[in-house]
């Protein structure tokens, strides 16, 4: 029948917003390891506490096919 999903991952497949903070995602390997792809989340902005060039936090956008690193720059004004 396949792995269960947990019904966290169910709610970032289903387009539902997450506080990803309390499970935060290292970089897209680990995503990838929770089947959360680019290909299955198109429009999807999530927050990797190590995905930067150098193992920086960054943001991460799904084009639908890849992910786009968004670094984390200065502070707003």
């Amino acid at each position: 029948m396949g792995k269960e999903i947990p019904w966290s991952f169910q709610k970032i497949r289903g387009g539902e917003q997450l506080n990803l903070r309390s499970r935060p995602f290292t970089n897209v390997a680990s995503l990838t390891a929770a089947g959360v792809t680019a290909a299955r989340n198109p429009g999807a902005l999530l927050y990797l506490s190590a995905g930067g060039t150098g193992a920086v936090p960054c943001l991460a956008f799904s084009d639908g096919t890849n992910w786009k690193q968004i670094a984390i720059g200065a502070n707003a004004i």
